[in-house]
């Protein structure tokens, strides 16, 4: 398998819980490439993971829809109600006039200000946006099928073009402090920490407001009871994984926690996440070691089980 054949697969895959993560995966394998080698093995391997985690779509849907002219109001209550499939056409006659910068910047501003439990609606929306310049013309139509997908799932009755009330936001947090957080309480599968990664990696997306407004938020995230019990940390385990200082042991780590298993999607967002964040912060690498660890033993704990 290519890089190009991936990409298509992770365009092509839809989701069937909430959110696609498929192109959010591709991109994942795309940096963890830089790490571990094996390029075709974690092309493989990603592939496998988008294939557990979303519906496979063949088709273009808008192609199949009746083309109305809508106005711009007109688009933005189709989108915010998840009028379907009148949503498809939205959003690519919003494309077509406009381009998808437009589209990021209105539901960034969204993202920004109202916090959301693992933090999909900043991280997948980044994806979004790094993966669009890197797509071939003819997978554009398909990509806004993707795009139409995630936003009515995320942004539901959100109509205006101003960005949206504030819900609840974290105080200003430095990154040292956020770290610590994420660090201390990794959230599900580390999902504090592959949004971290996504923040500072993708912090020229975005504006100062944004981004700080954002970190406040995940510190919040990071500090607070999470919303879903079955997401805590397994202590016994997670003290079980304490490591001792070898920033060696990493890179294996992280290779263990990509192949060992074919268990859920996150092994690799983690992964590049964690990967990611030792490049940044090199200091911390025992602690992301662990994270690491953990979650590759829960990954072969949960795949033996099933």
């Amino acid at each position: 398998m290519t890089s190009r054949e991936l990409l298509e697969k992770a365009v092509h895959r839809s989701a069937i819980i909430h959110q696609p993560h498929a192109l959010k995966a591709y991109l994942s394998a795309q940096f963890l490439a830089a790490h571990l080698g094996q390029p075709e093995a974690l092309w493989q391997q990603t592939a496998k993971l988008i294939a557990k985690d979303g519906l496979q779509v063949s088709t273009v849907l808008t192609d199949s829809v009746e083309h109305i002219a809508f106005s711009d109001v007109r688009r933005h209550r189709i989108l915010a109600r998840g009028i379907y499939p009148a949503a498809y056409q939205a959003i690519s006659q919003w494309h077509a006039e406009y381009g998808f910068h437009d589209i990021f910047e209105f539901y960034i501003a969204k993202a920004a200000n109202k916090p959301e439990y693992l933090s999909h609606n900043v991280t997948i929306l980044l994806a979004l946006n790094e993966v669009y310049s890197a797509l071939p013309p003819e997978w554009v139509p398909a990509f806004l099928n993707r795009v139409t997908e995630f936003v009515t799932a995320t942004f539901p009755n959100e109509e205006n073009r101003e960005c949206c009330e504030v819900i609840t936001t974290g105080q200003p947090a430095t990154l040292e402090d956020v770290l610590h957080s994420c660090l201390l309480q990794p959230g599900f599968f580390g999902h504090n920490l592959i949004t971290l990664a996504w923040i500072i990696r993708c912090k020229t997306s975005l504006s100062d407001a944004q981004y700080n407004t954002m970190m406040g938020n995940l510190n919040l995230q990071a500090v607070s009871p999470l919303e879903d019990p079955d997401d805590e940390l397994d202590l016994k385990l997670w003290n079980s994984c304490t490591t001792h200082n070898d920033p060696d042991g990493f890179i294996e780590q992280i290779r263990a926690l990509v192949f060992d298993s074919c268990f859920n999607l996150h092994q690799n967002t983690l992964a590049d996440a964690l990967c990611f964040l030792q490049q940044q912060y090199p200091e911390h690498t025992t602690e992301l070691i662990r994270v690491a660890k953990y979650h590759t033993i829960k990954c072969a704990e949960m795949s033996s089980s099933k």
